[in-house]
Parts: C-alpha cells; sequence; structure tokens
C-alpha cells in the first residue's frame, strides 16, 4: 500500500505497501571503488554440525542486497530521532526495520518481525526517550493485519492488536500525546475488492481497542493521524468516491469535518500536522481523470474551514506530496515525489516550504537516476529538518530500494549516511563483538554487515564495487561504529568511527589482512601479509616484521590495551610483539590447520588464537573454554571475537556459522 500517489497508482496487491529504495547516503572513507567484480555466488554445503551454530545461507546466485526503506520518522529533537519501515528479500520475506538517530549517525535497532512473511511498519510516534510506538501490517496467511509495536527505551515489542475480521486490515499512521493515550489509522477491506472502511484504533495505556467509525465517516482510507491533545485528533485520507476524506476527533466520537476536492480528479490526503486546534496543514496530491496527470494538493485549517492552498509544484507533469511538518504557523516542510512524462514511478524527491505567506519548492537530492521518494518528514525548528524515504540501486528486477534520510540546515537539503538490511554472502571473513558483550557484526568479502543481538548495523559498503576484497571489520571503542579494511589497505568508516587515512591506491609488497583500534579510537594500526605494519591517526608505530623472513604470513594484529603497543600472529601462531608482552604462541608447535585469527583479553594481559579447524588456544590470563578442533565443519574458521563481559568468545565460520563459548549466542550469517 502506497501512501501520497494517485489511485491508479496506489495499490500494490500482495504487499502491505509498495516499495522501492536505495543506497548512496554512506560515507566512504579511503578505498577506491570500480565497477566489475562483486560478491560470489552461495554455493551449496551442508549444516555445520553444532548445536550452536545456526549457519546462514542465501539462494545460489543471490547477492547481499536486500531491500531497505523509511516510510515513518518522528524526532524528539535535532538529536534524538527514529524512523520506522521495512525490507527483506520480497515477495518471500521482508521484515520491520527500525533505525535511531544520535544526532550524529544513524543506526539499526533490532525489532521484532512477527509474519514469516511481509512485516511492515509505516508510521512512528514517540512522546519520549523511552516511549515510542510505530505502526503498520504483518501478513497472517495472505491478508496483512495490523502491527504494533512499542519501544521502551532499550527494546521493541509487539503489542496484540484488533482487526476487523475477514478483511485486510492495516495502520498507516499513529499519533500519541502520552504514554497513556494514542491513536493509530488505517483501513480494513476485503482482498481485491477496494471499497475501504477506515480503521481506527486508540491505545489507553494498557490495550489496543478499535474505535467505531460510522456513516460517512466509515467509507473510505485513512492515511495519517495527527493528535493535539487526548481529545483533539484529525485523521486524513480519501474516500472511495476519490475525494479528500477528513476525521475529527473530540474525545468521544469521530465524525466528518467537510474538505475541498479538486473538481474532476482523485484526491489523496497522505500527511496531516496540527499545531493548535486551529492550525492543521494536510498534503496530498490530486490526478486528473482525464490524463492521468497528478498535482501537489495542500489544504490548510484554520478552526473553522478547510480551504485548499496554491502550490508551486515542480518542474513537470506529475508531482505528489507524502508528509508535512510544521515547527511554526509560518514554517513548514512536505516531502514528497516528482514523476517525470510516462513513467509511473516517482524519479524525484520533492520537498516544498511555507514561509507564512506562500509554498515554494526547495531543491533537494535525488541519488538515484531510476527512482526517488520522500515518504516523511519532520522538522525540531525552521533550520533543523530530517526526511526519511528510499532511493533505487541498479540492482535485481526492479531495481532495489534503499534508505534515503536528508538533513535541512536552514538553506540546503544534504543526505545523511543511513544504514540498511544487508544479508552475508559467502565467504564471511570477519566478526567484531560491541564493548558490553550484547552483540557482534559479520563482514563477508563483499563488505556486507549483519548485525546481531544488541549490535546496530551503521551502513557497509553493500551496492558497492571494490578493488580489493574485505579482509577484516572492527567496532569503534564505545561500540558506536566500525570499520572495514580490504586488501588493497582501503579503509572505510561508519557510524562513530573515523577516517585516519588508508593505504588504499598505495603500492604493497603484500595484501592487508587486518586491523586494530588504539584504545581511544582515534587510530588504528594495520597489518600485511608480509608483517608490514602501518599506523594511523594516534596509533604509535612500535615495529613491525615487514623486510624480515616468516616462516608462515602474518594473518591478525591485535592492540594491548594495557600498553598501547600491538601483537602480530602469523598462520602457524607464531607471535611477534611490538611494545607489548610475549605471552606465548604455537610458533614450535604442529598445528592441525592454520591459525586464522586472534582475540585479547580485557585487561590486555592474555589472548586467544583460532585456527581455521576451530581450535582455540589460550595465553596469559586468556580462559580456555572450548572450541570446535576435532568437529566437522562445513566452512572452515575466519575470525574470532572477545566477550569482556563474561571472559568468552564467539568463533566464526566462512559461511557465516558462529560458535559461542562463555558467550551468549545471537545468531549466525
Amino acid at each position: 500500500m502506497m501512501r501520497g500517489v494517485s489511485a491508479t497508482r496506489r495499490i500494490v496487491l500482495g504487499s502491505a505497501r509498495a516499495a522501492a529504495v536505495s543506497v548512496l547516503a554512506v560515507v566512504l572513507s579511503g578505498g577506491v571503488l570500480v565497477s566489475g567484480a562483486g560478491a560470489a555466488p552461495v554455493t551449496s554445503r551442508a549444516a555445520v554440525t553444532a548445536a550452536s551454530s545456526v549457519p546462514h545461507a542465501l539462494a545460489p546466485g543471490s547477492s547481499g542486497y536486500l531491500t531497505s526503506r523509511l516510510d515513518g520518522l518522528s524526532c524528539l529533537s535535532a538529536t534524538n530521532c527514529v524512523a520506522v519501515g521495512g525490507g527483506g528479500s520480497p515477495p518471500t520475506s521482508t521484515q520491520t526495520l527500525a533505525e535511531a538517530w544520535n544526532g550524529t549517525a544513524w543506526g539499526v535497532v533490532p525489532s521484532p518481525s512477527p509474519s514469516t512473511y511481509l512485516n511492515d511498519l509505516l508510521s512512528v510516534s514517540c512522546t519520549g526517550p523511552t516511549r515510542c510506538v510505530a505502526a503498520g501490517s504483518a501478513t497472517v496467511g495472505i491478508d496483512p493485519q495490523t502491527l504494533i509495536e512499542s519501544w521502551d527505551g532499550s527494546a521493541w515489542t509487539v503489542v496484540p492488536t484488533p482487526d476487523v475480521s475477514g478483511k485486510v486490515n492495516i495502520l498507516n499512521g499513529v499519533s500519541c500525546t502520552s504514554p497513556t493515550s494514542c491513536v493509530a489509522v488505517g483501513a480494513a477491506w476485503v482482498e481485491d475488492i477496494f471499497d475501504f472502511q477506515t480503521l481506527v484504533e486508540q491505545w489507553n495505556g494498557a490495550t489496543w481497542s478499535i474505535v467505531p467509525t460510522t456513516g460517512a465517516a466509515g467509507v473510505g482510507y485513512l492515511s495519517d493521524v495527527t493528535c493535539v491533545s487526548s481529545s483533539d485528533c484529525v485523521a486524513v485520507g480519501w474516500d472511495n468516491s476519490g475525494r479528500t476524506l477528513v476525521l475529527s476527533w473530540d474525545g468521544h466520537s469521530w465524525s466528518v469535518t467537510p474538505s475541498p476536492s479538486v473538481a474532476g480528479s482523485n484526491n489523496v490526503l497522505s500527511g496531516v500536522t496540527c499545531l493548535s486546534a486551529t492550525a492543521c496543514v494536510a498534503v496530498g496530491d490530486s490526478v486528473v481523470y482525464a490524463t492521468g496527470i497528478g498535482s501537489t494538493l495542500v489544504e490548510a485549517w484554520n478552526g473553522s474551514t478547510w480551504s485548499i492552498e496554491p502550490t508551486a509544484g515542480a518542474t513537470g507533469p506529475s508531482d505528489g506530496l507524502n508528509h508535512v511538518s510544521c515547527s511554526s504557523t509560518t514554517a513548514c516542510m512536505a516531502t514528497g515525489f516528482h514523476f517525470a512524462p510516462g513513467v509511473s514511478e516517482p524519479q524525484e524527491t520533492l520537498v516544498e516550504s511555507w514561509n507564512g505567506s506562500a509554498w515554494s519548492v526547495v531543491p533537494s537530492p535525488s541519488p538515484s537516476a531510476t527512482r526517488n521518494n520522500l515518504q516523511n518528514v519532520s522538522c525540531s525548528s525552521p533550520t533543523a529538518c530530517l526526511a526519511v524515504g528510499w532511493y533505487d540501486i541498479p540492482v535485481g528486477d526492479p531495481d532495489t530500494p534503499r534508505t534515503l534520510v536528508e538533513s535541512w540546515n536552514g538553506s540546503t537539503w544534504t543526505i545523511v549516511p543511513s544504514p540498511n538490511l544487508d544479508a552475508l554472502v559467502e565467504p564471511v571473513v570477519s566478526m567484531a563483538s560491541t564493548p558490553t558483550g550484547d552483540g557482534y557484526w559479520l563482514a563477508d568479502s563483499a563488505g556486507d554487515v549483519a548485525p546481531h543481538g544488541g549490535a546496530r548495523s551503521y551502513g557497509s559498503m553493500s551496492g558497492k564495487r571494490l578493488n580489493a576484497p574485505v579482509e577484516h571489520l572492527v567496532a569503534t571503542p564505545d561500540g558506536g561504529g566500525y570499520w572495514l579494511v580490504a586488501a588493497d589497505g582501503g579503509i572505510f568508516s561508519f557510524g562513530d568511527a573515523r577516517f585516519y587515512g588508508s593505504m588504499g591506491g598505495k603500492p604493497l609488497n603484500a595484501p592487508v589482512v587486518s586491523m586494530t583500534p588504539t584504545p581511544s579510537g582515534k587510530g588504528y594500526w594495520l597489518v600485511a601479509a608480509d608483517g608490514g605494519v602501518f599506523a594511523f591517526g594516534d596509533a604509535v608505530f612500535a615495529g613491525s616484521m615487514g623486510g624480515r623472513a616468516l616462516n608462515k604470513p602474518v594473518v591478525g594484529i591485535a592492540a594491548d590495551r594495557s600498553t598501547g603497543g600491538y601483537w602480530l600472529v602469523a598462520a602457524d601462531g607464531g607471535i611477534f610483539a611490538f611494545a607489548a608482552p610475549f605471552l606465548g604462541s604455537t610458533g614450535d608447535l604442529v598445528l592441525n590447520r592454520p591459525v586464522t585469527a586472534m582475540a585479547p583479553t580485557a585487561d590486555g594481559a592474555g589472548y586467544w588464537l583460532a585456527a581455521t579447524d576451530g581450535g582455540v588456544f589460550a595465553f596469559g590470563d586468556a580462559t580456555f573454554h572450548g572450541s570446535m578442533g576435532g568437529t566437522t565443519l562445513a566452512a572452515p574458521v575466519v575470525g574470532m571475537a572477545a566477550d569482556a563481559t563474561t571472559g568468552g568468545y564467539w568463533l566464526v565460520a566462512a559461511d557465516g556459522g558462529v560458535f559461542s563459548f562463555a558467550a551468549p549466542f545471537f545468531g549466525a550469517g
């Protein structure tokens, strides 16, 4: 179901909402991108024989690209916002998507997807940092049914909601005035018979219940709702005859408030906002029946009547507005889309602003050459707005939608990096844990990143072409971001990870195989297979094995948090210590399989080594908690991460299988 488009474009069967989105908002720090090589297709393999591992695999020939889009947005301030949407790999499965903004970076926050088929969050309303409500739909059987999820400051949970029996049920908008007062609106209808019945549900702090809408108020489709108090709400949409529909709540019942429509056109109101009981703005579009050409539609409420206001529109044949946000009666922003001639999908983003006397078009970026759409907007002041939506990258058929976030600073709209839902494609190459041990990230050679547990996604290289494969993933000390390093020494920074330099584009004697951050997170070391070390930021060069004869190539590097030095580990388990204590190695042992990774203990007084067969070797104060040595694996172990909270560790295999030892299992792949 797509809001804010003409009737001929509005209904999408088999989906709760039209999907189309995309990528580009990722900040690329270092590393050179080229066209050509991409992720290798997944090949079939046997199941991993470990109870703690649930290996992940995409279908043969698939890629790490998943659809991702943002539909709803709620900002408490310029540095505290929540956005919701959905994505995945339709039509077989999609999942909810929730992201949070802290003023610096967007991160994916895990949210439940109760259906195994289609899950969608279309709107969100926050009354405080620990109280948000999101509304949408989840498919039960073949029909979407209402979905409400609640945020308590630490987790999203599904809240039971009623449905109209025997019908498709969907919630498009939600507005909360307190933790005990929320209203959600949408529609119910019989599949393939589009005589819409308005649907309104209310939260009293304990349960959601359907509020009756009868007569003219019960016929139509509701797109959005806004409440200035528990007894004053306005919902907008359209009726079954193609006219605008406005419903008002007085604390006791819903009733129709007369609203104008453009004659000879199909009229839709998609978004609404109210500053007070006497100041509301609703936006949408009006499509001429005879020509199919759409124009932006804006209506204003002065406390007694709704009236159509002139809008600027874009320089083309068809435009529409999805949502509107006002920080004052003289400062509003409306976001939507522009259609090119003869094209049935939104081609460019559209933003219009209100200065108290007139609406005008404000230039906004459209990163995709095919489809771009801004679904929602939230303004905390005339000079601070965020807008969310989607745009396409040219992958798949149709193209793959990815999240789009744009920011207004009072003069220009710019793209803000935002993460997406990504799948991993074999081979998985690395993992990193959060500093609290409540989750971890996995990365594949194409730069796709998958978060698990409390780990948040801050972006990835999905959709980008690399000069060299990604070799390693490391998290920042506070867990608010991470770096990827490629074999050519290119560095890619996400979240609060900062770019301090790279070896991308520089000649190397051997490929880069690993990296480790300094304790402050304001620098990092890279290590190449020949033992060469490269220091950036506040990382101090303390020596290397570059230019020396090695029995086996170096495969990893780890920082000593106590001394500020580092260790190198070779494939034979040999350890080379630089400004860090030597605590032992397997360099003089005959190993069944080569060492592939190392992880230090939290205090820097020990470390573990992991071999490709899952064997684990502990030194110093590192405690041995078990290994996969001697167990048949479907794929070699390629990475290791320590749990600073429990003193345990995880191993990850090339097929995405994760093995937990004295550490919680948060999923694989």
